[in-house]
């Protein structure tokens, strides 16, 4: 009697719990946030005139300490908030999966790039501020690495749960806001989107790795497979995700 069998991915590397660390690395970047957007309001040290980033400052007086000063320095708390909720959740996922050098390192640092792109566009005088832009790169980081790497689901349902989240949280929700730079969003998730292309094809190898396969008949129950299941070289095996035994 011939049975058909399918071979379902059982996990991938997002299967596994994120780092016990990482919601204390993700709430100490928050307050980090918090400490230096008090610190402007109040202006310690002067603060409210050395953290903005202004065309002039960084590209006239050659002062590029204030491209990563700036995603410190919030408007008012209304600005704050706004970020620290999608802050603490986004670099909470990528911490917890990826590593510190994801986030915040290579957040941060991309969040200096994405204020020396926007300033290029912007008025010398116009001072830019927050850490939106970050935000938004997280956001693209996350949301690629996770349709590259949920590998449990296809591909369109991926991509439909990704475009679902990314019109859900990202997608502007009131009129135009002159005060809100949105291209720093536009820029920091473009950028957040490549980088996690290129993270992907270095790292490829051992995402595929982590990748582990069950087999199953056609009524769910779960068989045993007498070949190694990661060899898909198998002759049984056909492109279409399943094998047939006699």
């Amino acid at each position: 009697m011939e049975q058909t069998i399918w071979k379902n991915v059982r996990a991938t590397w997002l299967s596994h719990r994120p780092s016990p660390l990482a919601g204390f690395i993700s709430a100490l970047t928050v307050l980090i946030l918090v400490i230096g957007a008090i610190g402007y309001w109040d202006g310690f040290a002067g603060a409210d005139q050395w953290m903005p980033a202004s065309g002039q400052n960084v590209f006239e007086k050659k002062q590029y300490w204030r491209l990563w000063t700036a995603l410190i320095s919030h408007a008012d708390i209304g600005h704050l908030l706004s970020n620290m909720i999608l802050f603490f959740v986004l670099g909470y996922l990528l911490v917890g999966f990826f590593g510190l050098w994801m986030f915040p390192t290579a957040a941060l640092f991309f969040g200096g790039i994405i204020n020396y792109i926007v300033l290029k566009g912007y008025p010398p005088g116009v001072n830019l501020l927050g850490a939106s832009g970050v935000v938004y790169w997280t956001g693209g980081v996350w949301l690629a690495l996770y349709c590259l790497l949920d590998e449990k689901r296809s591909r369109l349902h991926r991509g439909i749960r990704a475009v679902g989240v990314g019109l859900g949280v990202f997608m502007p929700t009131s009129a135009f806001d002159p005060q809100v730079s949105y291209s720093a969003h536009f820029t920091g998730f473009v950028l957040g989107i490549g980088f996690a292309l290129v993270y992907y094809f270095l790292r490829r190898k051992e995402f595929k790795k982590a990748v582990q396969f069950e087999w199953v008949d056609s009524e769910g129950n779960k068989v045993h497979h007498p070949h190694d299941p990661m060899d898909l070289s198998h002759p049984n095996f056909h492109r279409h995700g399943h094998s047939e035994w006699n």
